[in-house]
């Protein structure tokens, strides 16, 4: 691998295009961007996210559990980090963790096996996630 960057790529980031420019004419690319620089989600990723957050709710709302539940999914795979996504899937999925009171000290060991399992489905890397191709099956976040 030559080159890698993990979330917010984008077509109209100067940056990426210069480095897409550069493999075309077989130079070498500038340096990847580093770990510490971190996952940044794209402003179509992030209204993606956010209009699945919205519509996990409306379904939700009408009863549709296991379709918010799913559409949650969805948004997670795009947002892996996104803490308040698990917590909406966590309360319909395990409401005696957050109904009458939160149960704090479940919420660790389960975000540790949700992540032991995402790496094991080869969606996310022990160093974090997404992974290149860890898209839905129609190729996109």
């Amino acid at each position: 691998m030559r080159w890698a960057k993990f979330g917010g790529f984008s077509i109209y980031n100067r940056d990426d295009v210069t480095t897409v420019d550069r493999f075309l004419a077989r130079e070498d690319p500038r340096p990847s961007p580093t770990a510490t620089d971190g996952y940044v989600l794209g402003a179509l990723e992030r209204e993606l996210v956010a209009t699945k957050l919205q519509l996990g709710r409306v379904l939700l709302e009408a009863e549709r559990r296991e379709e918010a539940v799913a559409t949650w999914r969805e948004a997670l795979r795009v947002d892996p980090g996104n803490f308040t996504i698990r917590k909406q899937i966590w309360s319909v999925e395990h409401p005696e963790k957050f109904y009458l009171t939160i149960d704090f000290a479940w919420q660790g060991p389960q975000l540790e096996m949700e992540r032991a399992q995402e790496i094991a489905e080869g969606f996310c890397g022990p160093d974090g996630c997404p992974l290149p191709g860890a898209l839905s099956d129609t190729g996109s976040p």
